[in-house]
């Protein structure tokens, strides 16, 4: 009986024996009583990461076990232009109607900007009228200023503005020695001796004209994009422009050769000529504009 005892008391203090051999084991602490804690020291853009080792594998478990550490940065927000008024600009290049050109443009408000530009054009551009040859010299200086209207908020815009344009068209007037021409009801022969030769000139009638120009392409995107390709078009109503003709030589009808310096009736073909072609220019009162360019949004 009191053998039987003796083992009961032994497996009843089995158990104390063993957690105390495996307390033995496991490091200590300066704080027994709290858990260990693993503390992560991130860069700048990450979280700090504490993980609780409340949790500590035995002899038989795999380190596996343990937990995983999984470190999660912060979103990173892109840095959007300013959009304040005057705060950014726009600047952009063209091709145009108007000629070669460049602009600025800032915004105002939320679906406004205010854009302005200057264009240069000049070149040579040989015709005839009714065997007349003409060879015009075109010089084209303008600037716009445009308030550019978004009505849906993106690509699309309607832009109402104003033109400065200083235009000026001039030419040459010749006649080959011998061969027909006409100037208004008249038919003339030029004279080999003293052909006729003189000058053209065009002029516009205003300098300041409204326009008005609808397009795709924000020079001054809402978002993170820089780079932009505005396309136009529109018009300019700059008045019906006026042709001007002066002739000199000598030309030959029917009833003999006259000269155009003297001669009221070969001056009284030259202002019908001149008539005719003023009549023709009203069908044009506004001037077209085209436009294609690139613009980059600082």
């Amino acid at each position: 009986m009191f053998e039987l005892k003796r083992a009961v008391a032994l497996l009843m203090l089995l158990p104390v024996s063993l957690t105390i051999m495996v307390s033995a084991q496991q490091p200590t602490s300066s704080n027994p009583g709290a858990p260990s804690q693993l503390a992560l020291t991130l860069p700048e853009n990450h979280r700090l990461l504490s993980i609780d080792e409340s949790y500590k594998p035995t002899d038989n478990s795999s380190s596996a076990e343990g937990g995983v550490i999984r470190v999660v940065p912060r979103p990173l927000t892109k840095k959007l232009p300013s959009q304040k008024p005057f705060r950014t600009a726009a600047f952009g290049i063209k091709a145009n109607t108007l000629g070669a050109g460049a602009e600025l443009a800032t915004p105002l408000f939320r679906r406004f900007n205010l854009r302005s530009g200057a264009n240069f054009l000049a070149f040579a551009y040989p015709f005839g009228i009714d065997g007349v040859n003409y060879n015009a010299n075109l010089h084209f200086r303008s600037s716009q200023h445009t308030l550019d209207w978004f009505p849906l908020g993106y690509s699309f815009h309607i832009s109402p503005g104003i033109l400065y344009a200083k235009n000026t068209v001039s030419s040459t007037a010749a006649v080959p020695a011998g061969q027909q021409f006409s100037l208004g009801d008249q038919n003339f022969i030029n004279s080999v001796a003293d052909p006729v030769h003189g000058n053209m000139s065009l002029a516009y009638p205003r300098k300041f004209s409204p326009m008005l120009l609808l397009g795709f392409g924000n020079v001054l995107p809402r978002n993170s994009r820089r780079l932009s390709i505005p396309v136009e078009l529109g018009v300019a109503y700059t008045g019906v422009p006026t042709i001007n003709v002066n002739l000199t030589g000598t030309a030959c009808t029917n009833q003999g050769c006259t000269s155009f310096a003297t001669n009221s009736e070969a001056q009284i073909s030259l202002k019908q000529e001149i008539h005719k072609i003023n009549e023709d220019l009203k069908k044009v009162p506004v001037y077209p504009i085209l436009s294609l360019g690139v613009a980059y949004h600082f």
